[in-house]
């Protein structure tokens, strides 16, 4: 699978063996997709993040096309990473907070 995002406040998922139409379109977050990242543990597990209208962390499983989780994070999200040795989320915020944050997978409690 693909993701892509962009400042219409889309998230797509796209099946790469198949062109066309995207696999999913997820319209969950209120301002521009800012940030997203593939679990290096978890096949199909997906994060995305809002910008400052939107001010939250998504969790996605792309195999079922379902958002698993939603967590407000006060302020707009700039980038997501997800740990390759141990299942934490980083996520850095701008406005109005201006912060970095580990997530603790699968709680997400920093």
């Amino acid at each position: 699978q693909l993701a892509s995002v962009g400042n219409d406040n889309a998230l797509l998922i796209w099946d790469v063996r198949h062109c066309g139409e995207p696999l999913y379109r997820f319209l969950h977050h209120n301002a521009a997709v800012k940030a997203i990242c593939w679990s290096p543990h978890e096949r199909g597990a997906l994060v995305s993040g809002g910008g400052t209208a939107d001010r939250s962390i998504r969790l996605w499983n792309t195999l079922e096309g379902t958002c698993t989780l939603k967590i407000d994070t006060g302020s707009q999200v700039c980038n997501l990473g997800w740990s390759k040795t141990v299942n934490e989320i980083v996520s850095t915020h701008g406005y109005s907070y201006n912060q970095i944050v580990v997530w603790n997978q699968p709680t997400m409690t920093p």
